[in-house]
């Protein structure tokens, strides 16, 4: 390893969601959002959004406002694309978090789903003990093969242990390799950064892990929010998270609406095929939310592609 070259960047993707996990928990606990009155006798309560300071339920209350605002986003460019408000929605609960699915089929976007949830219980080291938590996602799979596919999330908790987390993921995974539309991308999320003042760099390292990067061909182009130490919720962070995973979904539908109805090859639709084979094997074998934590029927109904060859 050279002498200043980041650790992190030469962890596994693994490795690096269980060091995001293990940051989050030892967040600074002078922070803003902490609460030191919890004790271990409080680990495994019923905790509720009451159990949160007012300064804290605020933004909580603010991350259902805008949760509940994505969603109405998503039936509107639903009904945009594919001619209809209308979905078929998973609601499934077990012991551990509560998941709510919605997906479209259509002519344009062939499977796109919109996924929220909540933890019920801790899962370490992927899922801290959560007092209040959200998370919410955007899945978009196209029918052209010129456009490939979007996955774009959000995550917001405050934890039992005192301590808070703003995170979240966002990338793109071409079918037919578009350099010009990896670029848009790619200066979306540049100039997000430079908006705020904030170096990307870091926030590209799990994009560029060899899992990522080289066996499941992604455009590398976002920027994933798990790299330590994970960022408090405070104003500028919730903005800052909340505006990147936007402004990245407003891209990938600018490209939509340009690709949709351009003429394909043979050689794109074999291109979209290995895509989606890759996106699956990347799911059952290299991710590990949807490995150990993500019940299989939640996951595949949100993420999975609409058609896979073997």
């Amino acid at each position: 390893m050279k002498r200043n070259e980041p650790i992190v960047a030469n962890l596994n993707r693994r490795e690096l969601l269980h060091l995001a996990a293990a940051s989050g928990l030892t967040l600074s606990a002078g922070s803003a959002s902490s609460r030191s009155h919890f004790t271990a006798e409080d680990s495994g309560r019923d905790w509720t959004i009451d159990d949160l300071t007012p300064e804290q339920r605020a933004f909580a209350e603010r991350m259902l406002e805008k949760t509940a605002e994505r969603e109405g986003f998503f039936l509107d460019l639903v009904n945009k694309f594919n001619g209809s408000r209308d979905v078929e929605t998973l609601n499934y609960e077990d012991e551990k978090a509560a998941h709510t699915v919605h997906v479209s089929r259509g002519d344009v976007l062939e499977k796109t789903s919109f996924y929220i949830n909540y933890s019920k219980m801790a899962f370490p080291p992927y899922v801290p003990e959560a007092i209040w938590d959200r998370y919410y996602e955007f899945n978009f799979h196209s029918r052209t093969p010129l456009l490939g596919q979007l996955h774009a999330t959000v995550y917001f908790t405050y934890m039992a242990s005192g301590k808070s987390a703003m995170a979240g993921y966002m990338d793109y995974t071409p079918a037919t390799w578009i350099e010009e539309d990896n670029a848009y991308l790619k200066n979306i999320v540049d100039q997000h950064f430079t908006e705020y003042g904030r170096d990307i760099k870091k926030y590209r390292l799990m994009l560029n892990l060899p899992a990522h990067k080289d066996k499941l061909k992604a455009a590398a182009v976002g920027a994933a929010f798990y790299v330590p130490p994970l960022m408090e919720i405070n104003e500028e962070n919730f903005n800052f998270v909340i505006e990147a995973n936007q402004k990245f979904v407003n891209g990938y539908l600018d490209l939509l609406e340009k690709r949709k109805d351009q003429p394909y090859t043979k050689q794109d639709l074999e291109n979209q095929a290995s895509m989606r084979k890759r996106w699956l094997e990347d799911h059952l074998f290299e991710d590990p939310l949807p490995m150990y934590v993500v019940p299989y029927k939640v996951w595949s109904f949100a993420d999975a592609p609409p058609v896979v060859r073997f």
